[in-house]
């Protein structure tokens, strides 16, 4: 049976192709998935899956699981509500902005092949959402013309992550087209506003959907990771007193004060934080990396040239491998060493710093020992012939909710690379995605058999 799934694959590999392009073909930027997900329901439908749809319940996902909720975003309006620790429901409502951040008409869509009983169940689960093409003018293909080229399929979205989430469609359907016999219930998910918020995949574990392992197809480059990181976004805000530079001084006294000219005291901040905090023991999955990242992405601040700024924001993020410690500890962190680096400045004693956060998750790890893990290592040296190793993301995922919210034995496994992600000319390579059928294709078959 196994040789006649894999012969099935390399048979249909043009079929499949024109799938994975046909999705990439369609634009599901964040908060716009909508027609996309229509796509794919119909597809499920016709494959003979029982379909599912609903908007993710804000309130819901609020109530239930408060310390891992987000506010729903959209890739025009991402970034733009900060919170002192936790985002709440009530602030949202407080914003106005529920009318432009929420799930109306970007439903999740799940897929249900049911087993015959007495079965271990898999859930495949992918984000259908995108981050936006701009700036466009950095794209030398159309972002959304799913071009081919030496062997890679160009488009938003093709690594990150449609080439895994239509790799495990592939995989499914053609199990069904072989005839397979499953006892176990087989869970094809896409899920949306995983970009930055999770919203998706926390709706589905406030449904109670509880398979007995699942897979996030995010891209891994088909290795197995059972790990990733976490993460905070910051944002901090100095003040300053404007004046023009003919009323900066009186006398020997300076009354303009620029918020600009703040920044360096808080920068040393930042990055003596992310120097202590590398002082910690690296998990052995990131022997080749750091412990602690911090990103100081973006800052802006002042209105004239001829002014000095009363204000100044500075944005960024740090990434923190299991075991730094959790997203609050993260938080408390940047307060202190922000508060120590500053205290001694006069200038920030009248006027502090005000910190605030933008998004956050939570590092997840689970044991290699797990049964799925060993099921997949196993298909991917099946499938590609060599001993695969047990490895970890360098990016944060959905699988940090399935695992510390649903508490699913959860791995990422999936085509492609993360390095294009995000990026003008996104792309990823044909054989690594028909690679990927194949290997999820029997990892479904030998788990749910």
């Amino acid at each position: 049976m196994e040789d006649k799934i894999l012969t099935r694959i390399e048979e249909k590999k043009a079929e499949y192709v024109d799938l994975l392009r046909t999705v990439i073909k369609i634009p599901s930027l964040t908060g716009e998935e909508g027609e996309a997900q229509r796509f794919l329901a119909k597809y499920l439908k016709d494959l003979g899956l029982q379909v599912d749809q609903w908007e993710p319940d804000i309130e819901e996902i609020f109530k239930k699981f408060p310390e891992s909720a987000q506010y729903p975003t959209h890739w025009q309006h991402d970034l733009i509500l900060p919170y002192d620790r936790f985002p709440t429901y009530e602030e949202l409502i407080k914003t106005g902005k529920i009318d432009i951040l929420n799930y109306k008409n970007r439903p999740n869509v799940l897929g249900t092949l049911r087993g015959q009983g007495n079965g271990k169940s898999l859930l495949l689960n992918g984000h259908i959402d995108n981050v936006t093409v701009e700036p466009k003018s950095d794209w030398t293909v159309d972002p959304f013309g799913a071009e081919m080229i030496d062997g890679k399929i160009f488009g938003r979205g093709a690594c990150d992550m449609k080439g895994g989430l239509i790799a495990a469609l592939a995989a499914i359907q053609c199990l069904i087209e072989t005839g397979v016999s499953l006892k176990g219930d087989v869970i094809f998910s896409s899920v949306v506003n995983e970009e930055h918020s999770g919203g998706g995949a926390l709706s589905m574990v406030c449904k109670g959907i509880n398979p007995d392992a699942a897979i996030v197809m995010e891209p891994s480059e088909n290795q197995v990771c059972i790990a990733h990181p976490g993460d905070v976004y910051w944002q901090l805000t100095l003040s300053g007193v404007p004046r023009s530079p003919g009323a900066r001084w009186e006398g020997e006294k300076m009354i303009g004060v620029s918020a600009i000219e703040k920044l360096p005291i808080v920068i040393e901040s930042l990055l003596k934080l992310e120097e202590n905090y590398n002082k910690n023991t690296t998990d052995p999955l990131y022997k080749h990396s750091k412990p602690f990242s911090c990103v100081i992405g973006e800052v802006s601040g002042g209105t004239y040239a001829t002014a000095t700024a009363s204000r100044c924001v500075l944005r960024g993020c740090v990434y923190f491998s299991p075991g730094v410690g959790s997203v609050s500890d993260i938080m408390d962190g940047i307060r202190e060493y922000v508060k120590k680096g500053t205290e001694s400045d006069p200038w920030f004693q009248k006027h502090p710093v005000h910190i605030e956060f933008l998004r956050h998750k939570n590092t997840v790890l689970i044991d290699g020992k797990e049964p799925i893990v060993g099921t997949m290592l196993d298909c991917v040296k099946t499938v590609g012939g060599k001993d695969p190793s047990v490895t970890a993301a360098t990016y944060g995922a959905d699988m940090e909710l399935f695992v510390n919210c649903g508490k699913i034995p959860t791995i990422i496994f999936g085509p492609g690379s993360i390095v294009p992600a995000h990026k003008p000319d996104e792309f990823i390579p044909i054989d690594e995605y028909i690679t990927s059928i194949k290997t999820l294709a029997l990892s479904i078959y030998r788990w749910c058999k």
